[in-house]
């Protein structure tokens, strides 16, 4: 388990997208990262598949196309 730190006034996100930054390269590829919806974003979720991992996280109900994701796995 890995955490960061951000000042309250800084967006849960663009933080979050630092800290995987910092998996590149680290033997994580193939692990499934479960996020809530704050980090449900496309560059968020296009981040994770480049750096070959999984993302699971359900998408906000206002998503034109909404994707699937293991429901099972997200509820653990």
């Amino acid at each position: 388990m890995t955490f960061s730190l951000s000042p309250g006034h800084v967006g849960d996100a663009p933080a979050g997208r630092e800290l995987l930054k910092s998996f590149e390269n680290n033997g994580w590829e193939g692990t499934q990262v479960i996020m809530d919806k704050a980090y449900e974003g496309d560059e968020t979720r296009q981040l994770i598949v480049d750096l070959g991992m999984g993302p699971v996280v359900p998408p906000k109900s206002n998503r034109p196309r909404p994707w699937q994701y293991d429901k099972e796995l997200y509820k653990k």
